[in-house]
């Protein structure tokens, strides 16, 4: 299994063409990329290399020796030797997400998977690559040091135990290595992680209630649909999910939290400044207003600039690049 994100086509390629035409196991490979993109993306990756590729369909048989790419906004799974496609809600706010997938392998291949984390921004991954290492599975990551944006890789890094980090020209060996160490391998059975549809909806439980391996409620809410969000904790990383079933990890909630706040911040100017202006048409219209209008424009000015300081990067922070 392959995840990617921000720069991680050349590594993906470099690594595609170092596997032999006899791979004794299937690829499976989520990158966050545009629907166009992600289009194209089996037909590059079968002319870089000896594996044919093509885009996953939902029914297909896993096949040893062959590529399957996620297709746009769905998320790829598997399941007792078969491709699942699935329109669940958005995992690290994305679909197809790198999380799913490396959750519903390990349930289905134990500690028989060997996972790869590529290029790419914050922390999508992370928690998939924690499950296949607490099941046994193998955990290869970009070195973080070369990756075009260490995000995902240094964060596979810290929240698997047992990754190893390798510059992009070793993956394909380090796949093969590691293979041949999982053979037949076992480990502990992975957590419960939402990876297609919600598992009950809130009309079927009560306030308090904590799903499978959630550990506690938090007071936060879901930047996505307002929910309230558990926290579930693995070994080295935690996460957070709400009772639809949209999940974040760390980083991931971190920014999506920024992103809802900045929403907020000028859907508050927008509010000032209408209220201004139909103070504007009262006072010239009809005389009413009271004189109210400049005070309100300028309390819209004043949060205007607040947002946009708000939505200016930190000194030193890179701009999240475009999938």
């Amino acid at each position: 299994m392959i995840g990617g994100s921000a720069g991680s086509l050349p590594p993906l390629l470099d690594l595609v063409a170092g596997l032999p035409a006899e791979l004794p196991a299937a690829v499976l490979i989520v990158v966050h990329r545009g629907d166009h993109a992600s289009g194209q993306l089996a037909s590059i990756l079968s002319r870089s290399g000896p594996l044919p590729a093509g885009m996953a369909e939902d029914g297909d048989p896993i096949r040893r020796g062959r590529i399957y790419v996620a297709p746009p906004r769905r998320h790829l799974l598997t399941g007792y030797g078969w491709i699942q496609l699935r329109n669940g809600p958005r995992v690290n706010r994305y679909r197809p997400a790198i999380d799913v997938l490396f959750a519903s392998t390990v349930r289905w291949a134990a500690g028989r998977t060997v996972s790869v984390v590529l290029s790419g921004v914050l922390d999508d991954g992370a928690v998939g690559a924690a499950l296949v290492a607490r099941a046994g599975g193998r955990v290869l990551v970009q070195d973080p040091a070369e990756a075009a944006f260490a995000g995902m890789p240094a964060a596979a890094l810290a929240a698997a135990a047992g990754a190893i980090a390798a510059p992009a020209k070793d993956l394909a060996q380090g796949v093969l290595d590691q293979l041949a160490r999982v053979t037949g391998a076992t480990g502990t059975a992975p957590m419960h992680i939402h990876d297609a549809e919600a598992d009950m909806g809130m009309a079927d439980s009560d306030p308090g209630y904590l799903a499978e391996g959630e550990s506690r409620l938090t007071r936060m809410v879901c930047p996505e649909c307002g929910g309230s969000l558990a926290q579930v904790d693995l070994p080295q990383i935690s996460y957070f999910r709400c009772h639809v079933g949209h999940q974040y990890s760390p980083q991931t909630l971190s920014a999506a939290q920024a992103e809802t706040a900045e929403a907020k911040l000028w859907g508050a100017v927008a509010a000032l400044e209408e209220q201004a202006a139909m103070l504007r048409y009262l006072r010239d219209t009809t005389g009413g207003g009271n004189g109210n209008a400049e005070e309100v424009a300028g309390r819209a000015a004043t949060l205007r600039e607040h947002a946009q300081r708000w939505a200016a990067p930190l000194p030193g922070e890179p701009e999240e690049p475009p999938e």
